[in-house]
């Protein structure tokens, strides 16, 4: 036994050190991905592939509310796909982002000694101009392609549109009516329309084009999505009105994406070029999933079969929003969360036995409540998440009432989800996790608001909670093949899966539930069993995908490690999470890794992923600890080199907006490091962790006052 622990942390030790410099460079992206290029909170979710086209109508039914899950790969799952290629025998190569801000997708190609981009963005001149909702205003996509000559004669290309669609196609001139309301409409004549290559496909042969020697020529294919359209309208009575005016339209909507939106750029700023094109992305991402529901903003998932409102999601969604100075647009996303409580106090929209959803809507409204400081708002609602509390306290009850004895005192068996479903005999932890963390919240805001009463009261229900908790815990704990004993998510051993398996709730009672000690064998040894199942820097087989990864688990993972005092599998984390983008910086739900045959599962882009990644970065550099802030506790070494600087401005914490600047100098020596001040008296301290990376006066953790600016000079080991 003590030569195969021996072993086991000889593994784990190198598992934990990089082989090399930690870099981005895409290394793990899925070879299938899609990118959205809709406007913010647009009601067109407008998805671009990974050959550059146009992938619509995901949903199975006529009614979005009324949608079926189906997770798809390569085209399954969307009733309409458009394709212009310049000439059928285009050779595909790389594509890229415009920029991380603007979403423009750039899909390059070559044929016959010919370079040809294709460039696909979404306008909405009406939105951008005066703020019509994309329902009633102008709304189109476009496909540009510009087809570059270099060799030294002319040369011919045939340009094809290939409609891949379930609905009814019909072809008129350069006009193709789908359903008889969307319209595809080419600036090229149509000279042969062919429909029987299979029964879905529509392909439209367009005038072959001579291109002279170091000559161009640009084709536009405009998609009006049922939509009022003066560009269509346009581009009908004259074919050229189109590529007159691209230009311009196209400039106005770089514009838009660089100058004019209200996403939160600027907040953070880290010297890894890779790592900050992915956290804008992933701020824009979001904002792109968004819609407005009920006169609401409704923070989604993405845009195909995660579009709508998942409270577990979404709770993260809505912190990220926050974090980033967007507190009030958060605001609207909870009250819409809120909108959904029972009469008894009870959240289960996912589903009746959902469970944890009471206790992610307590920890949602408390974390909310702390970022913006607003006590206020949180004593209007206090009514409310007592009543919730409540619910728990009968859930509680309800757990004696069936014949498990396992689960006596703490929930009965509830919906799992993240890898596992389980079943009304299957008593287990991913409820109790959360449940548990909601009424810890509880517990600090009751202090908070001043509610002694209810802090009592709330008290004594989670101490008598979490000895249940702790005894059964301690009953359950199984050991692995490494001899780690950690904790299944199911109870019963006769229904035990990968022991990773649906580990994420785990991972979040870790953090942000903070419902164990430091040292709690239950946690340390549960998280030293995720350590082992690492591929690609991801923990392997804990989702719907035994033989995949989830990808932002990376970030439930990162976040347990964190806090749990691993800062340096925290922060190659952070960097095996951004290797499984895409170039175009957005994530899939699940993936195999690349030694496998490609297969995945759900939403792309996924935005919790992009949320995620965001809190990720934003808790390496600061993360609220009890009373304190503490500061550069998982700061990537990488970001330490000659000249490198790291900035966070205005960054919502418990205690307030927090600002500081790390700069280290032209000899890579020393650094300074200024921070603000903070408002709230109730910060006890401002922390730095110079880790193995630096010394402040021969110490490695500087305790700075809050009240008041700081600037010292670290010396860099």
């Amino acid at each position: 036994m003590k030569i195969r622990r021996t072993i086991v942390a000889l593994l784990i030790g190198t598992l934990s050190v990089p082989a090399q410099k930690q870099v981005v460079d895409y290394r793990y992206a899925p070879q299938w991905h899609e990118t959205s290029i809709s406007l913010p909170d647009d009601t067109c979710k407008t998805v671009v592939g990974h050959l550059g086209q146009l992938l619509y109508e995901y949903e199975r039914s006529s009614k979005v509310d009324e949608g079926k899950f189906y997770p798809y790969a390569n085209n399954k799952g969307f009733r309409t796909v458009i394709h212009l290629y310049a000439d059928d025998n285009v050779k595909i190569g790389n594509q890229r982002l415009y920029s991380a801000k603007v979403p423009i997708v750039i899909t390059e190609g070559t044929y016959d000694g010919m370079q040809v981009t294709q460039e696909a963005f979404a306008v909405g001149l009406d939105y951008i101009r005066n703020g019509i909702s994309t329902r009633n205003g102008n709304r189109e996509d476009i496909i540009l392609t510009t087809i570059e000559n270099r060799t030294n004669e002319t040369k011919t290309i045939c340009p094809v549109v290939i409609i891949d669609s379930e609905r009814d196609v019909k072809v008129n001139g350069r006009i193709a009516a789908i359903h008889g309301s969307q319209q595809v409409i080419v600036s090229e004549d149509v000279i042969k329309v062919r429909k029987n290559l299979a029964s879905f496909k529509t392909l439209l042969e367009l005038s072959p084009i001579k291109i002279p020697a170091d000559g161009k020529k640009q084709i536009t294919l405009l998609y009006d999505n049922a939509k009022t359209s003066r560009l269509a309208d346009d581009l009908k009575r004259d074919k050229g009105s189109i590529n007159r005016n691209i230009a311009s339209i196209r400039k106005e909507m770089i514009d838009y994406w660089e100058n004019k939106t209200d996403i939160p750029y600027g907040y953070v700023s880290v010297p890894d070029k890779e790592i900050q094109n992915i956290l804008d992305a992933s701020l824009r991402g979001i904002w792109q999933a968004r819609e407005i529901k009920d006169r609401n903003i409704s923070f989604q998932v993405g845009p195909t079969c995660y579009r709508g409102l998942w409270i577990v999601d979404g709770a993260f969604l809505l912190e990220a929003a926050t974090l980033f100075n967007r507190g009030q647009d958060a605001r609207h996303g909870i009250e819409y969360i809120l909108s959904f409580q029972e009469e008894n106090g009870k959240f289960g929209k996912m589903t009746k036995t959902y469970w944890k959803e009471n206790g992610i809507v307590l920890w949602t409204c408390i974390r909310h409540a702390m970022l913006t400081q607003d006590k206020a708002w949180l004593k209007s609602i206090w009514p409310n998440l007592i009543k919730t509390t409540e619910f728990i306290k009968e859930l509680r009850a309800m757990s004696y009432q069936n014949d498990i004895p396992l689960d006596d005192g703490l929930m009965p068996p509830g919906d799992i989800d993240g890898g596992l479903w389980g079943g009304k005999d299957q008593a287990e932890y991913t409820n109790i996790y959360w449940n548990l963390a909601g009424l810890k919240a509880m517990i600090q805001a009751a202090e908070w608001i001043g509610e002694k009463k209810d802090a009592k009261t709330l008290e004594k229900e989670y101490a008598g909670f979490n000895t249940v908790f702790q005894k059964a815990a301690k009953r359950d704990l199984t050991e692995d093949m490494y001899g780690n004993k950690f904790l299944p998510v199911i109870m019963d051993p006769k229904f035990h899966s990968l022991p990773q398996r649906a580990q994420w709730a785990f991972c979040q009672a870790v953090y942000p539930g903070q419902i164990f000690e430091p040292d709690d064998p239950v946690a340390t040894g549960t998280l030293d069993m995720l350590h082992t199942t690492l591929q690609e820097g991801v923990v392997m087989g804990t989702g719907w995908m035994d033989d995949g990864l989830w990808t932002y688990f990376a970030s439930f993972y990162g976040h347990a490690c964190l806090w749990m005092g691993e800062a340096e599998r925290a922060s190659q984390s952070l960097y095996a999470f951004a290797n499984h983008a895409s170039p175009l910086y957005t994530w899939r739900e699940e993936q195999n890794p690349r030694d496998l045959e490609p297969k995945y599962w759900g939403d792309m882009p996924h935005n919790w992923g992009s949320a995620e990644f965001a809190r990720l970065v934003v808790h390496l550099l600061v993360l609220d600890r009890g009373a304190g802030l503490h500061l550069l506790e998982g700061i990537p070494e990488e970001w330490l080199g000659k000249e490198m600087e790291t900035r966070l401005s205005e960054i919502a914490t418990p205690f307030g907006k927090l600002s500081f600047e790390l700069k280290v100098n032209g000899t890579g020596k020393q650094a300074t490091l200024n921070v603000g001040k903070i408002t709230d008296k109730s910060c006890k301290g401002i922390f730095v962790h110079l880790g193995k990376w630096g010394t402040y006066n021969g110490t490695d953790i500087v305790k700075l006052d809050p009240g008041k600016e700081n600037n010292i000079t670290i010396e860099l080991k």
